[in-house]
């Protein structure tokens, strides 16, 4: 990364801005705006995310939005209501009440004499996500938005494959801390105690809003834009990386199914801003955000809409590290998406393995294995504690224990861009029982990487909307993989890899059976690509402006411990993601954070399946201290699940607030719970 001193405009930092909205809550905004927009109004660029703008994104923020700003936009970065400094409580993670707040903040923004009246939404993840269902409400200052690694499909989301995730289950108590945080006394002052004791009174746990509709409902299509894409507008800017699927799958569904101006980039990264992005190599994210913007807003020729619709990093060689590295390779593009010139190369399962022709009738049984899935790694990688191993590992130890389809060795290579989908004829004793699958490049010394994965619960339609109508126990149907850029090299295999499990990723099935394969009409689809003369682009070095100064106290790190309990021959995961703890030196604030999730199973009963996460997030200034920790656990009870969530509050050593919540949830359909 380069830091960037000398901008082109000088720029002048307002800590707090308070936004009001119509039914009198105020929310808290950062403001970097050029010296000159008093008297020659710029274009806004709206960031809106619930992470706390004082602590939690600070060093992000202050990089990223001064840059913008040093090129002649006023940024401003805001807390929703109930975060930060914000007033309000903070509700459901995508609730409609936060579109229509953003909404508001847009025309606010327009009508300030500094702001030429033209507004931008920038954003990622939770921030792309509420832009683009903010966009869908047109709000008429709104001109563009930048997306990276939003979502489109809510329940996609929490319910990949109509299986729950057990990042689900984690992230109702991650909210939940979001939620009990307290204000900064420094800007809300001394009512900060009141506005902190009513955050926490207000505030419960989401288990029963996504854990009682484990279906595709109207609970989920609410908040989710995949059912109308054509109410979006204004002109997109999407990004995301192929190190996380689920997001990456998202943008690619929005690209694919948006009808305004668009474009795409998709490099290696997790879930990261492009130009913080791990994996590498990253890129000058800013620099291209800035040439949309000048297009959109200031009119200026960039010739940023004449380049092709999508831009997407290939990788090439091997490696199956769970450390994030720098992958070699080189970036491609296309025209339009979907390309029409991606072809589906079929690839045909039976006794033979997997060959490019059909092969005859074969049933395979795949028995039920609980511990497949302990090397997948995160469903959403992250990297913000360290680069710890986050990526899935070598998956040659977990093929052994599925049901394996591979290739002869390649002739020739092969290059793929999008969705790669699996067609099966299953036949199983349970409906609510679940597969999934994993695709996989072998070497020739054994070793394989997972290239990408998908999961499907049985008991559910094409559309996760209803429970299977089906008279037989034998169905066809297919499930679509995370989509993927990648390349396998000649002399390596493919592998399709199934398993009725992949824990700890996936809640597992209440009674796994097993699954009957019929395998003469099983076949894998793989989105093939032929390399072109128009590939290749060459974006810049990542750069950003300075920041507020991070002075480290403690160091923290990311941690992963496997093993089995010796008293109740339990396999145990437990994983730390610590964040140590630090200063931020420009208000004298220290923070530290520290999440810890256990994972624990016995491998002869998926019954037994728990989930215990505890997030404890601290603050302290001179002899002021403020600490919130959240436990939640989740374990398998009866045909349902139950939950237990304890919130602590302490200001120095008292506790000010204690509560917990005990809650038995039967599932809308009895699937993947």
């Amino acid at each position: 990364m380069r830091y960037v001193t000398e901008l082109p405009v000088a720029v002048r930092e307002i800590e707090n801005v308070w936004i009001p909205l119509s039914d009198g809550v105020r929310l808290a905004a950062r403001m970097w705006l050029p010296e000159t927009a008093e008297s020659q109004p710029v274009p806004a660029v709206l960031e809106y995310i619930p992470y706390r703008k004082r602590d939690m994104t600070a060093l992000r923020d202050g990089s990223t939005h001064g840059y913008l700003a040093g090129h002649g936009y006023a940024c401003v970065r805001l807390d929703v209501r109930g975060v930060g400094d914000s007033e309000g409580v903070y509700g459901d993670q995508f609730t409609a009440r936060y579109a229509e707040d953003a909404a508001e903040a847009i025309a606010w923004l327009a009508r300030q004499p500094w702001c030429s009246g033209e507004v931008a939404m920038f954003g990622l993840s939770w921030g792309a996500a509420i832009a683009l269902q903010t966009a869908a409400r047109h709000p008429p200052a709104l001109k563009t938005i930048v997306c990276a690694a939003g979502i489109d499909d809510r329940y996609a989301l929490r319910y990949p494959g109509g299986c729950l995730s057990t990042a689900t289950l984690s992230s109702i108590a991650a909210q939940l801390s979001y939620a009990t945080r307290p204000p900064d006394p420094a800007i809300v002052g001394e009512r900060w105690r009141d506005m902190w004791l009513a955050r926490l009174a207000a505030a419960r746990p989401m288990t029963q809003p996504w854990l009682a509709h484990s279906y595709r409902d109207a609970a989920w299509r609410s908040a989710s834009i995949v059912g109308d894409f054509s109410g979006i507008a204004c002109p997109v800017l999407l990004s995301a990386g192929w190190a996380d699927p689920a997001f990456a799958s998202a943008m690619l569904r929005t690209l694919g199914r948006l009808r305004g101006p668009r474009l795409g980039i998709v490099g290696p990264w997790a879930h990261r801003y492009p130009h913080l992005g791990i994996p590498g190599p990253a890129i000058g994210y800013l620099q291209e955000t800035l040439r949309w913007l000048d297009h959109w807003l200031k009119g200026c020729q960039t010739g940023i809409m004449q380049e092709p619709t999508l831009r997407a990093w290939l990788p090439s060689g091997f490696s199956a590290a769970p450390t994030p590295e720098d992958r070699s390779g080189r970036w491609i593009s296309e025209p339009s998406w979907p390309a029409p010139a991606i072809e589906q190369q079929a690839w045909w399962l039976g006794p033979s393995g997997l060959t490019p022709s059909p092969q005859s009738e074969h049933r395979f049984d795949l028995a039920p294995d609980i511990l497949i899935g302990s090397c997948a790694g995160e469903f959403m990688p992250i990297f913000s504690a360290a680069r710890g191993p986050e990526l899935p590992g070598d998956q040659s130890g977990e093929d052994r224990r599925s049901l394996v389809f591979d290739s002869a060795p390649l002739g020739a290579s092969i290059e793929m861009l999008g969705t790669p989908s699996l067609l099966l004829e299953v036949e199983t004793d349970q409906p609510a029982e679940q597969i999934v699958v994993r695709l996989c490049e072998v070497a020739p010394d054994g070793r394989s990487r997972r290239l990408s994965w998908g999961a499907r619960n049985l008991a559910l339609n094409d559309d996760f909307s209803a429970p299977r109508s089906v008279a037989s126990r034998r169905v066809s149907i297919e499930v679509p993989l995370f989509d993927i850029a990648d390349s396998i090299a000649p002399g390596n295999r493919l592998r399709v890899a199934l398993s009725t499990s992949y824990w700890p990723m996936l809640w597992p099935a209440a009674k796994p059976t097993g699954v009957t394969l019929h395998a003469g009409r099983c076949r894998l689809l793989l989105p093939a690509r032929t390399s072109r003369n128009a590939d290749g682009w060459k974006p810049g070095e990542p750069e950003a402006a300075s920041t507020v100064t991070w002075t480290c106290l403690r160091t923290g790190g990311y941690r992963r411990h496997e093993g089995t309990d010796p008293a109740t021959g339990e396999h145990v995961l437990t994983i730390t993601e610590d964040m140590g703890i630090g200063r931020i030196e420009q208000i004298g604030l220290s923070v530290s954070e520290i999440s810890t999730r256990t994972f624990r199973i016995r491998p002869d009963d998926s019954s037994s399946a728990a989930l215990e996460t505890e997030m404890t997030c601290s603050f302290s200034r001179g002899a002021w201290s403020a600490e919130t920790r959240v436990r939640g656990a989740v374990s398998a009870g009866g045909s349902g699940m139950l939950a237990l969530h304890e919130l602590q509050a302490r200001e120095g050593e008292r506790t000010v607030y204690a509560r917990e919540w005990r809650e038995s949830v039967r599932p809308s359909l009895v699937g993947s719970q």
